[in-house]
């Protein structure tokens, strides 16, 4: 019988998650990169996580939910446990960002694990290896599009491979590392400057490269030009070009992007029609145009046909142009 583990996130733990642009699919896919075959996500608020049986429970809330859940389980925080001294090993972890220090208990092939709020997603190694007791993580493979078993986030699946199989081609990465991580790290290894130009996604994109540790050794500036006046004045294109094919066209986005970059310095640029209104026969709401300009190339565009809310729409843009810069940006000889 394979590790059955629990996520247990209180309102104040989602809504930290919600901050940060982390979705428990990726919770789960980490969980599961770290040897659980069953993964379950439980509000703390109810009670459905302490009628399972799991070997592995990761608490993530604030420091007094995080007692209180102690107390229910009988495991006081501060590691002291007068009536069976013996029945866990109690030890800390620290995290930073901000620094925290997290109870872990651990008893036989069980441990619990309490992480009060802050970053969840960097550091995430450290409370992996703890929980599984220093083993290597499997490869978990991120995929874009919705082929994996495991869903991360619209626009992004996982699919965990076994010994012996091989790394899908179609992977984006082997390490279950977020797309963002990915793109700033070969970003600086090509030594290489982002800029967006942006409309639909309205900065998501900037935002999304934002989140990342260390992002601005690459990323220099974006523009959010949703009136085709912001993209002639900032971006250069020309008003003939909008005219002729429509702000939400293969010619304007690469013109936005040709705009935008520079020496040294490559550009996303993405213009679409994310919902629910705004429609046409010929374009109707999903239609999303991105393109990625490098230094010294020309631009290369990609006509995306989404589904799902307007927020969906947006999200999934943002995947797919941090998609198509991996592809191009990865092809550059240096």
């Amino acid at each position: 019988m394979g590790i059955r583990a629990q996520w247990i996130i209180s309102e104040a733990g989602l809504h930290n998650l919600n901050c940060a642009g982390i979705t428990t699919g990726w919770l789960k896919a980490w969980l599961g990169s770290a040897g659980a075959e069953d993964v379950s996500i439980y509000p703390l608020e109810s009670s459905g996580w302490q009628r399972e049986d799991a070997q592995w429970r990761i608490f993530f809330a604030d420091e007094m939910e995080l007692i209180h859940s102690a107390q229910t389980l009988g495991l006081p925080l501060d590691g002291d446990h007068p009536d069976h001294p013996e029945a866990f090993d109690t030890s800390p972890l620290l995290l930073d960002n901000p620094q925290r220090i997290c109870w872990s208990y651990r008893k036989g092939n069980g441990s619990i694990l309490f992480i009060s709020p802050g970053d969840i997603a960097y550091q995430r190694k450290l409370y992996l290896k703890h929980i599984n007791g220093g083993r290597a993580l499997l490869p978990l493979a991120v995929l874009a599009g919705d082929s994996g078993e495991l869903m991360l986030e619209p626009g992004l699946s996982a699919a965990l491979i076994g010994e012996g199989e091989a790394l899908p081609e179609s992977a984006l990465n082997g390490d279950g590392v977020l797309i963002e991580e990915q793109v700033v790290d070969l970003l600086r290894q090509k030594q290489l400057r982002l800029r967006t130009a942006e409309s639909c996604t309205a900065g998501g994109i900037a935002a999304r490269i934002g989140r990342v540790p260390g992002a601005s050794d690459v990323l220099d500036r974006s523009w959010v030009t949703y009136s085709n006046e912001a993209k002639i004045e900032e971006l250069g294109v020309d008003a003939e070009l909008i005219e002729r094919f429509g702000a939400v066209s293969a010619e304007v986005v690469a013109a936005m992007a040709e705009g935008g970059k520079g020496d040294g310095a490559a550009c996303i640029a993405v213009s679409g029609i994310a919902g629910p209104a705004g429609g046409s026969d010929d374009k109707p709401v999903g239609t999303v145009w991105i393109a990625v300009a490098l230094p010294g190339e020309s631009a290369v565009t990609q006509l995306l046909s989404l589904s799902g809310s307007r927020s969906e729409v947006q999200w999934r843009t943002v995947n797919a142009a941090l998609t198509l810069l991996l592809a191009q940006a990865g092809q550059q000889v240096t």
